[in-house]
């Protein structure tokens, strides 16, 4: 069989009823895959499930919901292209049902065709995928050239089987060839394929991996990797143990097509660092400068703090950057240290974050509580160093041990699980772990302490709140004795 056409899906999502914790964002892996392909003379489309169907729902069980085309206009859609390869982004471990669902559909609709699986989901756990019988074939970790490899390959009759970050069945075993391979001139790599994007399918969305300020916005990757390692991430086992750059100039004429084509406005630097080599950083943001883009951004994964000064600072702000996101993670330099092991000094914190309202560049600050070997001593360190910082609303998420990462494999040999190791607990607030020092019940009360304490911080912070709050409420006294029930009842 020859591959001529192929089909990439990014899937539906389940989230919660009541509110999503799930959003649209274009998707650049995909579109990176549909430009490496291109010269094989392959016809490639991008169909985004999510965001196609964004208006809508259908109940699960419980307080789920699925979010995204039904399976009836999936399954019109690959009738109508009739491809001969569907490859499907399985990012997210706590999707999987979603993707197997899928997969299962592929082989419905058209039952000789290859399906494939990829995406971070995949590079760690990519047994789990192999085992449904409706998948083929799973890549693992940067795809574009093994992708393009094994499009070739297919077509011309050769061996798979000893392909690079690939896994496939043979008599009814599953075999998973290790990633050893990556791209060290990420220059080499074509910029992602925006016309079968299509970005004005997401103008206008108000949230996309965070609150969006213009309606014209697109993600952009500018290096891959990160040189921290900590314990709860799974980005090396994704992109490798190295930091990789692209060139400023090549970034800069990505940022070129986007403005003057594609009418861009707003970018998100999606890179698990665009600060990490701090000469290249300082280059990149005077590049923007001179070139006039006048982009808004922002970084919706946060930046290192051990690369930044405040000349970087000076030209973040200059360049368009509204929000600087530090991915602080704890307030206790030895939780840094000895078990997120992260190369973070705290001191260099706050005297950055002060140069940040010295020339009025709003910041946030990422931190990561429940921690084997961490303390609620601890964890109130992590609250306290942020409130000295003047952020009284961080980003504050429940340690999840994700597959792939120290934090899992801690965990497990440890019995630190408080339930059976589940995919659809892995989401930031599943509470999903205890530890001699803390338990579940704990934990929840911890962080109800914490929402009553930083509420509190920030009214005394900002006494015009207070008195605008205090004005409102009093205008409606049941729903201010419901507010103030709701804000003692956690600290009894």
């Amino acid at each position: 069989m020859k591959i001529k056409k192929i089909l990439l899906l990014i899937a539906p999502a389940y989230t919660f009823k009541y509110f999503r914790d799930i959003d649209p964002l274009p998707p650049l892996g995909l579109g990176y895959l549909a430009a490496a392909v291109k010269d094989l003379g392959v016809a490639v489309e991008i169909l985004d499930c999510l965001v196609l169907g964004w208006n809508h729902e259908e109940e699960v069980a419980g307080n789920l919901v699925r979010v995204g085309l039904p399976n009836s206009e999936i399954e019109t859609y690959i009738r109508q292209f009739d491809p001969d390869l569907i490859g499907i982004n399985c990012q997210f471990s706590r999707q999987y049902k979603i993707y197997h669902e899928l997969f299962a559909l592929a082989k419905k609709v058209k039952p000789q065709c290859i399906t494939m699986g990829g995406g971070a989901h995949v590079t760690v756990c990519p047994e789990e995928v192999l085992q449904d019988p409706s998948c083929d074939y799973v890549l693992l970790g940067e795809a574009e050239n093994s992708f393009k490899d094994f499009i070739t390959k297919v077509n011309q009759g050769a061996d798979l089987t000893a392909s690079d970050g690939f896994g496939y069945k043979s008599n009814g075993r599953i075999y998973v060839n290790k990633k050893t391979r990556w791209i060290t001139d990420l220059d080499s790599i074509p910029y992602p394929a925006y016309d079968m994007i299509d970005l004005p399918k997401y103008a206008g969305l108000q949230t996309a991996h965070g609150l969006r300020h213009k309606d014209r916005f697109c993600p952009i990757v500018t290096s891959r990797g990160c040189p921290a390692k900590c314990t709860f991430c799974s980005a090396c086992q994704v992109w490798g143990n190295r930091y990789r750059m692209r060139s400023v100039e090549n970034v800069i004429g990505e940022m070129r097509l986007l403005k003057e084509k594609y009418n861009v406005e707003e970018l998100m630097f999606e890179d698990d660092n665009v600060t990490a080599h701090p000469k290249r950083a300082k280059e990149l943001f005077s590049r923007m400068i001179e070139n006039r883009f006048n982009f808004t951004w922002d970084t919706p994964n946060g930046v290192g703090v051990w690369s930044l000064d405040e000349e970087t600072l000076d030209l973040i702000k200059k360049s368009g950057c509204v929000k600087l996101n530090f991915a602080v993670e704890s307030g206790s330099q030895e939780v840094l240290t000895k078990i997120v092991k992260k190369p973070l000094n705290l001191a260099r914190v706050k005297k950055l974050i002060a140069h940040c309202k010295n020339i009025g560049l709003d910041y946030g600050m990422f931190l990561v509580v429940g921690l084997p070997g961490e303390k609620i001593s601890d964890m109130w360190k992590s609250i306290s160093y942020a409130v000295e910082c003047g952020c009284y609303d961080p980003h504050i998420s429940i340690a999840t041990p994700y597959p792939g990462t120290e934090l899992f494999s801690v965990c497990k040999e440890k019995g630190y699980f408080v339930r059976e190791f589940k995919y659809e607990d892995l989401f930031i607030k599943s509470y999903m772990l205890q530890t001699p020092d803390w338990d579940e019940k704990k934990l929840q009360k911890f962080m109800s302490q914490v929402t009553v304490y930083l509420k509190i911080r920030r009214f005394l912070a900002r006494p015009g709140l207070l008195i605008d709050w205090t004005i409102k409420s009093f205008k409606n006294p049941k729903k201010l004795y419901n507010y103030v029930a709701n804000l003692i009842r956690p600290l009894l």
